[in-house]
């Protein structure tokens, strides 16, 4: 496949062919994704590849994988401003959980009789 595709076969038709994938209908598709959030061995082929360069096989845990690199896309910064949100949400509910943990070890606790039967 990987040959195939480098002589400009469509990758996603060649995808839809081999692949035994759950994205294999999409044509292999599995869209933008930045570091982190991927398996190691799969980030690093990615980003390395450059816009329409296919990647050598790449083991997995589930199983051997191609790569196609669509387009090359640069890390970009956001603003405070388009990250206020998600921020302040995020602390958010990091301290609402920190102060549902206390209220379970200790407040509730002090109120009522608990025992732990081993």
């Amino acid at each position: 496949m990987r040959q195939l595709a480098r002589d400009g076969r469509d990758f996603a038709s060649l995808a839809r062919q081999f692949s035994e994938g759950p994205g294999a209908e999409k044509g292999g598709e599995i869209g933008t994704f930045a570091r982190g959030q991927m398996e190691q061995a799969l980030e690093d082929a990615a980003f390395r590849l450059k816009a329409g360069e296919v990647s050598e096989p790449i083991q997995t845990v589930a199983g051997f994988h191609l790569l196609r690199a669509e387009e090359d896309i640069a890390a970009g910064h956001k603003s405070l401003d388009e990250v206020r949100d998600t921020i302040r949400d995020a602390l958010y509910n990091e301290a609402l959980e920190a102060r549902f943990q206390q209220w379970l070890s200790r407040d509730l606790r002090e109120r009522h009789h608990v025992e732990v039967l081993e």
